[in-house]
């Protein structure tokens, strides 16, 4: 987790983390388009992806969804 402007913000690792996964595969599901790309934060010239408990939530379900699939065929 880090801090920008006050507020908390949930960093790959802690998605990676709710994954089961390192944060090298969670950036290679978001590139192979398994998972959607996460929301982005902007402070001065950095822009942040942050993964908020609602985006891990959806992208846990496509991910389930995705391993369920992918072991069947």
């Amino acid at each position: 987790m880090i801090t920008v402007g006050g507020r908390k913000y949930h960093t790959i690792v802690d998605a990676a983390a709710k994954f089961g996964v390192s944060a090298k595969t969670v950036r290679s599901y978001i590139v192979k388009g398994v998972i959607p790309a996460p929301p982005t934060v902007k402070f001065g010239v950095r822009i942040i992806r942050h993964f908020p408990p609602e985006y891990i939530a959806r992208a846990k379900k496509m991910l389930d969804t995705y391993m369920r699939i992918g072991k069947n065929t």
